[in-house]
């Protein structure tokens, strides 16, 4: 390996070296005597006498945190008057009453006595950290992912966390019919935090002409558009399969390929003289219960479809993997063996004397079963052919098998309809309908079905003229009357403030308070899948924490602390 020396330090140590060699031998001069200075403190002694090495001290565990106020939301029940939220490092240890609930001596007390304390609100659909070319790209595949390419800092400042949004869905409405995969994402006073494992939160797609101008016939075209990139998958997937079994058979065959050989070698080395040396290299075959490796150059494949990564640690060789010095020692074997035992040819007989022919499905002639030859040797294996990956498809298999969310943004009941038609031929497991603004006649079907719908443009003014008869703020009611879950959502980073308001506006037209809370808190993250860690204030979840100085729905409310796992993320100064 070569090491680099900057010049200054080759030249100290040249000269230095010349001076050792240069100067006389000199006896070295005494060491001056230090000052006398006064001894430090003696240790402790122990038990035995000796002395003990003082302990460094060990950082301190940082004190619990108590959040007082005069009223708590925890929306898995029933809100608390006078209640307290325990917080302990990342997670909520306790929710109460104040009084009933045991708070540590030393703990730090946040109190806020007419306040009102809530979970961090969970938005189901922005498009927060994207840009605008983001926004309007058309081009890409479901296999495309947002978290690969979202922005903390761009155009505009996207404050989700100072309107107490603690977790968020990123999604694009771009107009093409499959969009990019969503991501969940945690909102911080500097942007965002990816949330590992959920990067990839749903795929997207789109099933609506948009609010312009469109007949019946046009948008069944689109319909079956969307639906037709599901054919293929299970033809797709079953080649995946065959393929990986070949693997496994390509591994056993190989190394009853190359045991034969070794017993065959094995043999001849028995039958040469005592005295004669054979100086012949022995090539190590592989071990019994590792398959062999293909030749050099291709690409070490497993049973799950992935490839050997670069940086990885050598892992023992199992089904359907190889191993490049075993196939270069058995390579060597197979060659050696064909050189000491070469096929006879005779050039100058260039056709075959014609004799009895085998008759069909094998045998002798004259029905006569020919004795199997137990010496022949076994014909070597070809390595299967791997089918050509395709992401998009991939993913979508993804969602058949109900890995990943499938959302669809509908807008019309035909659109709907058409929705549930397909989730029900494909075998879709979870869909998502996204500002399903016609819902309100398949309420009943998607009530039976469970099929969660994130409704946004709750507020007055925010459909097209186009879309006069739609009524978003009453369809949250009528969802609610059927049973259908469905999450509240401000469609666009810009909105984030007005999360509760669209909330209240559906309040206002017959929602139900506690139904319009849980819409931005509880069943979002439900929606998203993340309802263990965040959407309500209970024991052992995420300490994500808003505090206002009044009711959320109020039109006056406003944010005094947002916190987030535990710590400050937002605070009225």
């Amino acid at each position: 390996m070569r090491i680099s020396l900057r010049p200054s330090l080759l030249a100290a140590g040249s000269y230095a070296a010349f001076g050792l060699l240069a100067l006389p031998a000199q006896e070295p001069k005494p060491a001056p005597t230090p000052p006398p200075t006064a001894e430090p403190p003696a240790p402790p002694l122990a038990e035995g006498g000796d002395a003990q090495d003082p302990e460094p001290p060990k950082p301190g565990k940082p004190p619990m945190l108590v959040v007082e106020a005069g009223t708590v939301h925890p929306v898995a029940g029933p809100a608390i008057t006078n209640g307290v939220v325990v917080i302990d490092g990342e997670r909520i240890v306790a929710v109460g009453k104040k009084g009933e609930v045991e708070v540590a001596a030393d703990a730090i007390v946040r109190s806020f006595p007419t306040g009102h304390v809530y979970p961090g609100l969970v938005d189901a659909a922005t498009d927060a950290f994207t840009d605008a070319a983001l926004r309007t790209e058309a081009g890409v595949d479901a296999g495309t992912a947002l978290a690969d390419v979202l922005q903390r800092r761009h155009d505009r400042d996207d404050e989700l966390v100072a309107a107490g949004i603690t977790t968020a869905y990123v999604t694009v409405r771009s107009p093409g019919v499959v969009r990019p995969q969503g991501a969940i994402v945690r909102p911080t006073a500097g942007g965002f935090e990816p949330w590992s494992g959920h990067e990839h939160g749903a795929v997207q797609l789109r099933m609506t002409n948009g609010p312009g101008p469109t007949h019946a016939l046009q948008r069944q075209q689109m319909q079956q558009q969307v639906d037709a990139l599901f054919d293929g998958l299970e033809d797709y997937a079953k080649a995946l399969t065959d393929h990986e079994e070949a693997l496994k058979k390509y591994a056993k065959e190989f190394e009853d390929y190359l045991a034969w050989h070794k017993k065959k070698k094995d043999e001849k080395a028995g039958d040469k003289p005592a005295d004669k040396k054979d100086d012949t290299k022995a090539a190590t075959p592989p071990a019994a219960d590792a398959p062999p490796s293909p030749p050099e150059g291709r690409r070490r494949v497993r049973p799950g479809g992935g490839g050997g990564g670069g940086g990885e640690p050598p892992k023992a060789p199992g089904a359907g993997e190889v191993d490049d010095e075993a196939f270069a020692a058995a390579l060597g074997l197979v060659l050696e063996a064909i050189a000491q035992d070469p096929p006879k040819q005779d050039p100058g007989k260039q056709d075959p004397k014609p004799g009895p022919q085998t008759p069909p499905g094998g045998g002798a002639p004259g029905g006569e079963k020919p004795a199997e030859n137990k010496d022949e040797a076994p014909k070597r294996p070809t390595w299967p052919k791997a089918p050509p990956r395709d992401p998009q498809k991939d993913t979508l298999q993804r969602v058949l098998d109900g890995a990943l969310p499938l959302r669809v943004e509908v807008h019309r009941a035909d659109e709907v309809r058409a929705a549930l038609q397909m989730q029900r031929r494909r075998k879709i497991p979870v869909l998502v309908l996204e500002q399903a603004y016609g819902a309100g006649e398949c309420a009943d079907q998607l009530g039976e079905r469970g099929t969660s719908t994130v409704l946004t443009d709750l507020l007055p003014a925010d459909l097209p003229e186009s879309y006069d008869g739609f009524d978003p703020a009453a369809l949250a009611a009528k969802l609610q009357a059927a049973g259908v879950p469905f999450a509240i959502a401000t469609g666009s980073a810009r909105r984030a403030p007005l999360l509760p308001m669209m909330a209240a506006a559906a309040v206002g037209r017959g929602l139900d308070r506690d139904a319009a809370l849980r819409a931005i808190t509880l069943t979002p993250a439900e929606i998203l899948g993340v309802a263990t860690d965040v959407g309500s204030l209970q024991k052992g979840k995420l300490a994500d924490v808003l505090v206002c100085d009044r009711p959320l729905f109020a039109s006056d409310s406003h944010v005094l602390l947002v916190l987030q796992k535990g710590r400050t993320a937002f605070e009225t100064k």
